[in-house]
């Protein structure tokens, strides 16, 4: 196969798509979820010490975040399989847990 017919079926593949461009995209998303979880501690932690409480509420969307993340990740890939099902059960449990807390219902 010459060098151009294997980049199209790469193409073809990833409907059109770059492959670099979706290695950038999930980059970009790492980061920024990696971002979302530093502001949200820095939030968390000035509600605590500033005497405002707790948002749960915020808490309930990363965690949720986090449980789809690792299912997605447990159903999709073979390598790992046990490890990504443990995560996605432990954040849906704490997803719960703050969606509870944010109802007052705990």
């Amino acid at each position: 196969m010459k060098k151009e017919e294997i980049l199209e079926m790469s193409k073809k593949e990833n409907k059109k798509r770059d492959l670099y461009e979706i290695k950038v995209e999930t980059t970009g998303c790492k980061i920024a979820v990696l971002v979302m979880l530093v502001l949200a501690t820095i939030y968390y932690c000035y509600e605590i010490f500033s005497g405002k409480g707790q948002n749960y509420s915020m808490y309930s969307i990363i965690a949720s975040y986090c449980t789809v993340l690792y299912g997605y990740k447990a159903i999709k890939l073979e390598r790992r399989k046990s490890l990504y099902i443990i995560c996605s059960v432990s954040w849906g449990f704490v997803t719960i847990l703050t969606i509870l807390s944010y109802f007052g219902a705990i």
